[in-house]
């Protein structure tokens, strides 16, 4: 997690390229500058994540700096001659460094959100459906008839350009990975008009669905060998939309190479502040109306920016990826508290106030101002400063819920949720009836989906559920109360993923006894003490819904683990979460990175001082420890020595940051290829052994050979019959150059190397492999 600096605006950025490792969250004295005129200062809510970003952190394209161009937040401050914007308008757009609390723009470059659009939403918008609009409608000229390619369709840029190219009347074709296919089917799409953006056969099987006509608009963000097939797309000449950055071409080469086409290369930074404001005013209204609509988006906060470009860079994620910025409660707004009259709705509600700022609290209960202390309670908030209103309101009935939510006054709307409610009805499974597991499923999971569902088009600071750890654990003679907790926390999941707020909290048993937990005696406390959860204090537990906000996690358990107790129960009895915390499962820390934490010793000259045996085991260990933390793995006894690179997830993004480093760890100049020319943990290490150590010694040699030939035996097990006997004439010619050959045919009983078949020649290899 990312730790802002102690004093000052500050920003996300890289502190050097070549790794995710290196961002950083950085200090920005400019956010604070007096602003220029036509300029505007914006409290950023999100910003959203795009290729260029990873391609700026890995240093792919030399001169590109910066990441953050797109992001959605309120206006703090116009500086002179703004009319455009006013203070308080909530706004989206292109702002620089705007993966910051603070950012500076030309207001010309931003436009106000639609009503109803969380800011989240809005993030995820100006970058995709500009240069959709800007690059590809109106750059190519994109019209009724066209047939249309669009590459990685289900990115965020991919699905707006999908919404846009139909808009424009186009037959869209579309590729993305095979497993991202059945959104595009969802989208409209048939099979003739989809195909995978991991293979080359995008090619063939648009060219057949057109009768070999081909395209005449391909907007492109693949490199190398696919874009080569993506041009031979146009056989009939027509316009090619460069979108990507890390393979740009030239214009004149492509025009020689491919009669007719037009290259274009569009750059959204690169253009100039009023064609973007004449773009967002086209993209204003049909966005308002709903004709076009934000892409699938899910956050992160931006605290754990590493993990949401490393998820960028792996591409499995769809539409958008957004940060957002650690929220504020806001103290103008109403804070709705359901359960608010209960031991922990009345902690949670002095908490609110006291630790957050909050000043208007909406209480809810089913006996509201009849319930037990609840005058003391708004007494008491009173005397600290805040006001609050108890409601009689059962938020699981539609009805009830929508007329409360309707009554919360314009000057003081609802900022936030936090959902407490609930029961308990405990049975064994066997004896457990329907109505009780309606009972308990209507308090918990009815009322949270109401509370969803009725406040879908407000952007609230949170929205946090009170779960249980019975939906991670399982406790005995809950599976209802299990449930229904579980499904709060698929809820919290589904509407992160929709890019709105949400956390789930599955807390563990209060010291503070409540409605709910006050009926369980001695003997129950010792049960359940007895499973290694302990009772939390209050204090704790609100440290720990404090914690639960700043993570910024869709699901967190909040429980109090006694290790001791854990360590002492059989393997067999516990929760399997709970085995490798109870020190049971053997847990495996990254090991140190060879070469980098020595002081005293380069790691050349550690290998000159090594055996054989050790340098190899030194260098592989590195390139294993190296993965692991590029595909962000516990450790590196998760990667496998043999196992390809691509197997485990590799792409173009993922092998360059290997190579960076590799080469900042061993001081090598590596070429961005190394990875695919080397598919394997193994192989990658003999490399770096070639590079560093040049002198090969007898035995380390023989080690070299021998491995490759335990290599080469399993994938002669999957050649065809056709096959084996170009591979066996191969194998012939080497045995005769390694010498020994006659004593093996000998033993053998073959004694004529020329004569012997091809099952005795793979019989003979199987044996001398299985001798060595």
């Amino acid at each position: 997690v990312l730790a802002p600096p102690a004093e000052g605006p500050w920003r996300l950025d890289v502190t050097d390229t070549g790794g995710l490792d290196r961002l950083a969250l950085l200090p920005s004295p400019a956010a604070a500058r007096t602003l220029a005129p036509g300029e505007v200062r914006v409290r950023m809510a999100a910003a959203g994540l795009n290729f260029r970003d990873v391609v700026v952190s890995l240093g792919m394209v030399p001169g590109l700096e910066g990441v953050g161009v797109e992001g959605a937040g309120v206006v703090a401050e116009t500086g002179p001659g703004v009319t455009r914007l006013a203070v308080g308008d909530r706004v989206m757009g292109l702002l620089p460094q705007a993966m910051a609390p603070v950012a500076v723009a030309d207001a010309r470059t931003l436009v106000r959100v639609p009503d109803g659009w969380t800011l989240r939403q809005a993030a995820s918008v100006p970058v995709a459906f500009l240069t959709a609009e800007l690059g590809l409608v109106e750059g190519a000229g994109l019209g009724p008839g066209d047939r249309v390619l669009v590459h990685t369709a289900t990115g965020g840029l991919g699905l707006a350009a999908l919404q846009l190219a139909r808009r424009a009347g186009a037959e869209v074709f579309a590729t993305a990975s095979p497993g991202k296919h059945a959104l595009l089917r969802r989208l409209g799409l048939d099979d003739d008009h989809i195909a995978s953006s991991r293979d080359l056969g995008f090619r063939e099987r648009f060219l057949d669905a057109t009768g070999g006509a081909g395209l005449d608009v391909v907007m492109n963000t693949l490199s190398g060998e696919f874009t080569d097939a993506s041009l031979d797309l146009l056989p009939r000449g027509g316009r090619f939309v460069e979108m990507g950055k890390t393979d740009i071409r030239d214009p004149g080469t492509v025009a020689a190479d491919h009669p007719g086409v037009d290259y274009l290369y569009f750059d959204l930074l690169a253009e100039a502040p009023d064609r973007i404001r004449d773009g967002l005013d086209r993209l204003a209204a049909p966005l308002a109306d709903g004709d076009l609509t934000p892409p699938l988006s899910s956050s992160r906060d931006i605290r754990h920016a590493p993990e949401a470009f490393a998820t960028l860079r792996a591409a499995t994620h769809l539409g958008k990826i957004v940060l957002t910025l650690p929220h504020t409660w806001d103290a103008e707004r109403t804070v709705l508290v359901t359960g608010g009259t209960g031991t922990l709705g009345r902690l949670l509600a002095r908490h609110l106030v006291t630790r957050h700022g909050v000043r208007h609290l909406l209480l809810t209960s089913r006996r509201g101002p009849e319930a037990e202390g609840a005058g003391e309670l708004v007494d008491d908030l009173r005397g600290l400063g805040a006001h609050a209103t108890v409601v009689g309101c059962d938020a699981a009935d539609r009805d009830a819920l929508a007329a409360l939510l309707a009554g919360i006054p314009a000057d003081r709307p609802l900022g936030a949720v936090v959902h407490t409610a609930g029961l308990l009805d405990d049975a064994t499974v066997e004896g457990m009836t329907p109505a009780q597991v309606e009972r308990v499923l209507r308090a918990k999971v009815r009322s949270a989906e109401l509370l969803d569902e009725l406040t879908e088009g407000i952007d609230l600071d949170a929205f946090v559920l009170f779960s249980s750890v019975a939906g991670v654990l399982g406790t005995a003679g809950q599976a209802n109360y299990a449930a229904a907790n579980a499904a709060l926390d698929a809820l919290a999941v589904r509407r992160r993923r929709q890019g709105r707020a949400a956390v789930s909290v599955a807390w563990g048993l209060w010291e503070q006894s409540s409605g709910m937990t006050g009926h369980l005696d001695g003997q129950d406390i010792g049960r359940l003490a007895r499973t290694g959860t302990a009772p939390l204090a209050s204090a704790d537990g609100l440290a720990l819904f404090d914690a639960a906000l700043a993570v910024d996690e869709p699901g967190v358990v909040a429980t109090r683990l006694d290790h001791a107790v854990l360590r002492e129960q059989s393997p067999a009895t516990l929760p399997a979460v709970l085995r490798t915390l109870a020190g049971t499962g053997r847990r495996r820390a990254t090991a140190p990175v060879p070469g980098v934490e020595s002081d005293d010793a380069t790691l050349a000259r550690r290998l000159a001082d090594a055996a054989p045996a050790e340098r190899r085991h030194t260098l592989l260990e590195l390139v294993r420890n190296q993965t692991a933390t590029v595909l962000r793995l516990s450790g590196a006894h998760e990667v496998e020595d043999e196992r390809p690179f691509r197997e485990v997830g590799f792409d173009s993004l993922t092998a360059v940051e290997l190579r960076n480093r590799i080469n900042a760890a061993t001081g090598l100049r590596l070429p961005s290829t190394v990875v695919f020319r080397h598919p394997t943990p193994a192989q990658l290490a003999d490399r770096l052994h070639t590079e560093l150590v040049p002198e090969q010694d007898t035995d380390g040699a023989a080690a070299t050979v021998l491995a490759d030939i335990g290599r080469l035996r399993t994938a002669v097990a999957g050649i065809t019959d056709e096959e084996r006997a170009a591979v066996a004439e191969e194998l012939s010619r080497l045995l005769t150059e390694v010498g020994g050959v006659e004593d093996l045919l000998n033993s053998a009983g073959q004694s004529d190397l020329a004569a012997a078949t091809d099952d005795e020649m793979f019989a003979l290899i199987d044996k001398e492999l299985e001798m060595e």
